[in-house]
């Protein structure tokens, strides 16, 4: 178990603070405060104070993408602020959900400088046609085959994104997945096939996804299987992961648990229990001082669970996820290279 006070926090002292400007961005409070100046009276020759412009962040982008056996996603784009050092994240909803599940949260992480991706997975939301026409797909109808059919939708996404990587707009090589319920066996298992790809001699064909967050994990959903990717190598023991599941509901909890205590194995001295109550750390801490673990386990003061997670009165999960994505990933010095073709495409 990695040792509770630099994994909890960075130093004792930031256990007290609450996320500074990433609470108000992710809680939707406001603008963050501005230092307020002296008190001055204007004269001719002193005009008086006025506020600095804001920074405008690029606008969210409707895209329209094609998997390989033809459906036809709809997905929302949060273009990155930080260049090629922009963090790419994906966000996945849950079972009869949408990407409207996670405005909030793609809005705050883009305020953050994060490139952000956040699609409708077959059969939910507006991705429901496919490109040869035919009878549209419905979530609730959908056999356990064209649930597993999901991991093309990301292998999708996945492109569209390496087009950016090689556009300068994010580094590929910090992808992060979030997923809920019935898609954190699909982040599971894409993750898998990801760090399947060799290297070869011309360049990297995968292996960049590096971390993973899962609210409310689940073992299996219809034809999404968590478990081969738990047993695999890469996905126990190269990625960054943290878990969080509203403590409240036993049978959650107790699925949630299960998968840190398997996965707690192989980060020896660096997965970390957060306690419920513990507020996110400062996220604008010093990189030098963020912690070394690698695996982290919330259990959330709710009955709520999955995307719930996110928009409980008084949670503060989207603060955790935004402080795990800054420290686990941002704070990294994973270069940035120009990827060219992915493979498959």
């Amino acid at each position: 178990m990695c040792d509770p006070r630099p994994c909890r926090g960075i130093g004792t002292a930031a256990l007290g603070f609450v996320l500074a400007g990433t609470l108000l961005c992710l809680s939707l409070a406001g603008p963050a405060a501005a230092q307020v100046p002296a008190k001055t009276t204007p004269n001719k020759t002193t005009p008086a104070p006025t506020a600095a412009p804001k920074a405008e962040r690029p606008a969210p982008e409707a895209v329209d993408l094609v998997t390989k056996d033809g459906v036809l996603l709809k997905a929302t784009f949060f273009p990155g602020t930080k260049g090629n050092q922009s963090v790419p994240v994906v966000l996945l909803h849950m079972y009869k959900g949408s990407r409207n599940e996670y405005g909030a949260l793609a809005d705050g992480l883009q305020q953050m400088g994060h490139a952000v991706l956040v699609p409708d997975l077959r059969g939910h939301g507006q991705s429901t046609q496919v490109r040869s026409g035919g009878r549209p797909l419905e979530a609730e109808t959908m056999p356990p085959l064209a649930f597993a059919g999901m991991i093309e939708d990301l292998e999708t996404c996945k492109r569209f994104l390496v087009d950016k990587n090689d556009a300068g707009e994010l580094n590929i090589e910090k992808l992060c997945i979030v997923g809920a319920e019935m898609s954190t066996p699909l982040a599971l298992a894409w993750a898998r096939l990801d760090w399947s790809w060799p290297v070869l001699a011309t360049g990297k064909q995968g292996q960049d996804v590096k971390a993973l967050v899962l609210l409310s994990p689940e073992q299996t959903f219809r034809g999404l299987q968590a478990r081969p990717a738990l047993a695999d190598p890469s996905v126990r023991s190269q990625l960054s992961i943290f878990l969080l599941v509203g403590k409240d509901d036993p049978k959650a909890l107790r699925g949630a648990k299960g998968i840190f205590t398997m996965l707690g194995r192989f980060h020896p001295e660096r997965s970390v229990d957060l306690d419920p109550g513990l507020q996110p750390p400062d996220p604008n801490a010093a990189p030098d001082k963020a912690p070394h673990c690698t695996l982290f386990f919330l259990p959330v003061p709710t009955k709520l669970q999955g995307t719930k997670l996110l928009h409980g009165r008084g949670l503060t999960t989207a603060q955790w996820i935004a402080w795990f994505i800054k420290v686990r990933l941002a704070d990294q010095p994973y270069p940035w290279k120009k990827r060219g073709t992915h493979l498959g495409t």
